[in-house]
């Protein structure tokens, strides 16, 4: 089912160049009337559920980001902010976009019930839901097609560093088995704690003999072992899973939210972490849907003034990084058939040109299409071309993206 989704979209994308080959004025082509939407479960503690500023956290710029790369068909699915699938969020420049707040992030709660905290496991697994006439455990109830996790700060916190791996792994193999075999498990590192910020939620390290007010060198160190140690056992545990076959990838958000700058509280992100956090995970899940292994450059936070002005910051920053890749780019090699002798030659080729005829136009598109759905292939300097989004990917997204400066341009080039 899960392929037949993925597959769907791509199509729609390719059948929606044949009125443009017609000469014929295209409209876009809505991949989610074709189709049952992607359905994204995330879960896990207080930055899943978006704690501080009240907004959903990463959530929103999650869906921004996806919407961006040209994918709308998903639906985010869980027991919480799930009364609605299209809440509005504003920036502090009036950049407006819709979301879909709908989550499974618990505040407070550890991996599974530890000493005081209630767990993520016996939440999603020892408790009865109801969706869509359906009754039963979470993913019994939700159905997810993709999962995002991120869990166990808060037993960092509370220094449940003993065990912390063996209980994970008791939830991810819970979740393995409880998802459809087309699934997938995505299970994240957690954020770094800024201890001189927020020694005071780390009174349960006092009991290694150090505390923070005695000697904080000691004391921090102490602390950013456990995390460092419990991120990278996250990521082993995945590539143990992997091992042995599970449809299971590791999501380093550590690398993401800057212990300095990304930060709210030294615990949970603010607007500027939170939208690091978002274009990562829609990084990792695009590559998901693409058939690929995304290589993301680590957001880079900044200290702002206001929260919606960092949220503001960090889209922008990312789309004039993209664009200063692209006109790099387009002219960084020459096709492997011209002579040794025209090699100096400014190249003439740009982005869309995947004919490499010096235009862009509907042939273009038509070729992409092709080479999309196998049955032509394309040379080196026409994929770089047909890379819209210089993501060193090429798949519907940049279809999408080709399609769109076709119509913008009103048939000019045609």
């Amino acid at each position: 089912m899960m392929k037949q989704k993925i597959l769907a979209v791509l199509t729609s994308l390719c059948i929606g160049v044949l009125p443009l080959a017609a000469g014929m004025a295209a409209a876009p082509v809505a991949a989610e009337d074709t189709t049952e939407p992607i359905r994204i479960l995330a879960m896990g503690d207080s930055i899943t559920d978006g704690y501080i500023n009240g907004d959903n956290g990463y959530r929103k710029y999650f869906c921004y980001e996806m919407q961006q790369k040209g994918f709308t068909n998903f639906d985010m699915v869980g027991p919480k902010n799930n009364w609605s699938d299209s809440v509005s969020y504003t920036t502090s420049d009036g950049v407006t976009f819709q979301y879909d707040p709908a989550h499974a992030g618990y505040s407070g709660y550890a991996i599974e019930k530890i000493g005081s905290r209630q767990g993520l496991y016996e939440t999603i697994f020892d408790t009865t839901y109801y969706n869509n006439n359906v009754t039963g455990n979470m993913i019994e109830a939700y159905d997810p097609d993709i999962v995002l996790l991120q869990i166990g700060t808060n037993d960092l916190l509370d220094n449940q560093n003993a065990g912390i791996t063996d209980r994970l792994e008791k939830l991810v193999d819970k979740l393995l088995d409880s998802i459809d075999s087309n699934s997938m498990l995505f299970v994240a590192s957690v954020p770094d704690i800024d201890v001189s910020v927020r020694h005071d939620w780390l009174w349960a390290y006092q009991s290694s003999g150090y505390s923070y007010e005695n000697n904080p060198e000691e004391f921090t160190a102490l602390v950013e072992q456990s995390v460092d140690n419990y991120n990278a056992s996250v990521k082993e545990l995945v590539e143990k899973k992997q091992a042995a076959g599970a449809r299971i990838r590791f999501a380093d958000i550590n690398s993401v939210v800057d212990v300095k700058t990304g930060l709210k509280d030294g615990v949970h992100p603010n607007e500027a972490g939170y939208a690091c956090m978002g274009k990562y995970w829609s990084e990792q899940v695009s590559a998901y849907l693409n058939g690929t292994t995304p290589t993301p450059t680590p957001a880079t936070t900044t200290e702002v003034t206001t929260a919606t002005e960092t949220t503001t910051t960090a889209i922008e920053t990312t789309t004039t990084s993209t664009e200063a890749t692209t006109a790099s780019s387009s002219v960084s090699e020459s096709d492997t058939t011209t002579s040794t002798t025209e090699t100096s030659a400014q190249p003439t080729w740009q982005k869309g040109d995947v004919t490499l005829d010096g235009t862009v136009n509907i042939a273009d598109s038509v070729r992409l299409c092709r080479y999309l759905l196998g049955s032509e292939t394309i040379s080196q300097q026409a994929y770089q071309c047909a890379d819209m989004y210089t993501d060193s990917m090429v798949n519907g997204f940049d279809l999408a993206a080709l399609r769109q400066m076709l119509t913008n341009a009103g048939g000019q080039n045609q």
